[in-house]
Formats: structure tokens, C-alpha cells, sequence
């Protein structure tokens, strides 16, 4: 699939008003599959709302039939390993040769796992790490960040610019971000607190200052 031309499609996409109230729909056709003739069973690239009738601006349409359903939005469904891998290419986090192992690293750090569906479900462990860096102003489970790294280094690699261009710029955002954290630990211990029962719970006991040695282990 990697070694694969593109798939070509052509996309449409439809605004009618009826009365006062706009509705839209979007229709694909697909000219060439290409990669996806390999990726088929994992991956599909679809609208969901099939082929559209052609059409011109300003064309009048009746409508056969107007319904009315009663339903309620849900949410959406957790990620599949193959929907995960096309959101980290489409946000330019990770290479061909890293991604796996950023899932990986993610699923034995244990801050997510998978169903019996095969898709990832956030973890406790998980969740307080997203809500108490959020509560520092990081939202380190952004793609923004990352993608900026990794964008810095292809420049690199396209000789556009120098690692040293890069590494000071990169570098002091990254220390920027530890020291903000280390200076509002607290937060992440609150944040972990909600998702975790504090030792020695039920006797009384709670953590009243950690690392308050040399060496912080003892």
C-alpha cells in the first residue's frame, strides 16, 4: 500500500433550501481505488450519502418526500488501530516507521486499551493525564505540538533547514512546557485523584509532602 499511487475521487457537494431552512449533502465517486484496492478491508473512503443527481447553481429540484425523524446525537465511536493510524498521518504526527510504536508505547504505558471490537478505550490512567494537563493550559493531547516537531524535522530533511535551526526553538518550548508542569504538579496529582483512591483510604492517611528528601526516594 505504501508503495501505491493515491486514489482519485471526485467529491460533490449540494446546499438546497426548502422554505426557509438549508439542507446540504455531499456525494463521492471514486475513479481510481489504488492503495485502497489493498487497505480495503481496514480503510474506506466514503461520504456516506452515495452519488448525487448532476446538478447547476440555480437549478430548481422537488423533493419526493419530506420526513421528519425524532432522534437524539451519539457519540462518536472510540477509534479503530487503522482510523487511529489514518488521524496521526492526516495530522503529520509520526512516520511510516514510528507510528506503530507510538501505539504501542501508548497501550503498554496503559493509558488506553482495546475492546473486543479491536478499538481503543481510554484507561483511568489515561483520562487524568489528558484532564490534568488540560488544567495546566497543555492540551498535550492535541495534535499541534507534535505536529509542529515533526514538521520542524522534515524541513530538515528537505535541507531547508539546519538542525540547529531547529533544536534551540524546539527545545525551549519543550522546557518551557516541563517547567509550567513541574511548577503545577498539583494539578495532575487533583486530576489523578478523580480517577484513583488515595493510599490509604479508609485509615486516615493521605500524602502530605512528596520528595521531600536529597535524593526523593526515601
Amino acid at each position: 500500500a505504501c508503495c501505491s499511487r493515491d486514489a482519485l475521487g471526485v467529491e460533490t457537494s449540494i446546499s438546497v433550501r426548502i422554505g426557509s431552512e438549508d439542507f446540504t449533502a455531499k456525494g463521492l465517486m471514486i475513479l481510481e481505488k489504488n492503495w485502497l484496492e489493498i487497505y480495503e478491508p481496514w480503510e474506506r473512503w466514503s461520504t456516506g450519502q452515495g452519488e448525487l443527481p448532476p446538478l447547476q447553481v440555480g437549478s430548481r429540484v422537488v423533493p419526493h418526500t419530506l420526513v421528519m425523524k425524532e432522534g437524539t446525537t451519539t457519540p462518536p465511536l472510540p477509534l479503530t488501530e487503522s482510523e487511529l493510524i489514518s488521524l496521526m498521518d492526516k495530522n503529520k504526527i509520526g512516520t511510516d516507521a514510528t507510528i506503530a510504536q507510538h501505539i504501542t508505547t501508548i497501550l503498554n504505558r496503559e493509558y488506553a486499551h482495546k475492546d473486543g471490537n479491536q478499538r481503543f478505550l481510554p484507561t483511568p490512567l489515561g483520562i487524568a493525564l489528558v484532564e490534568g494537563y488540560n488544567s495546566m493550559g497543555y492540551q498535550l493531547n492535541k495534535p499541534e505540538l507534535r505536529r509542529e516537531m515533526e514538521h520542524e524535522c522534515n524541513l530538515v530533511a528537505d535541507r531547508q533547514k539546519t538542525k540547529d535551526d531547529i533544536i534551540g526553538p524546539i527545545l525551549t518550548k519543550m522546557k518551557d512546557c516541563f517547567q509550567r508542569a513541574a511548577a503545577e504538579a498539583q494539578k495532575l496529582d487533583e486530576a489523578v485523584a478523580k480517577r484513583f483512591p488515595p493510599v490509604g483510604q479508609g485509615n486516615n492517611m493521605s500524602v502530605m509532602k512528596a520528595s521531600f528528601s536529597v535524593c526523593g526516594v526515601c
